[in-house]
């Protein structure tokens, strides 16, 4: 399947754990910025840092190109690999033992 068609479910998340992920990920310490931009960089070379910056500050794809931010990609795409990105994130961080949920 490929990356513009898959859902949460697809990478084994529930809505809630969808939720939960975006605002610890706006509450995000230094560290765990880091830790959003690699997953950003794993999920989305080429987009991470627009992914990046709408993961951390809660923005969407048309608010980040009325701030100028130039993105690569369509609408579509861009919130397809938000998803990938968030799913990473998630995983990675119960991996690490940073969230017991």
């Amino acid at each position: 399947m490929r990356t513009r068609y898959k859902t949460y479910a697809d990478y084994g998340m529930l809505k809630s754990d969808e939720e939960k992920t975006r605002e610890r990920c706006m509450k995000a310490s230094a560290e765990e910025r880091l830790i959003i931009l690699q997953c950003a960089i794993s999920a989305a070379p080429g987009l991470e840092i627009a992914i990046y910056d709408s993961i951390t500050s809660g923005s969407g794809y048309r608010t980040l190109l009325r701030m100028g931010r130039q993105i690569p990609a369509g609408e579509d795409d861009f919130y397809a690999y938000r998803r990938k990105t968030l799913a990473e994130i998630s995983r990675y961080m119960r991996l690490l033992g940073r969230w017991k949920e």
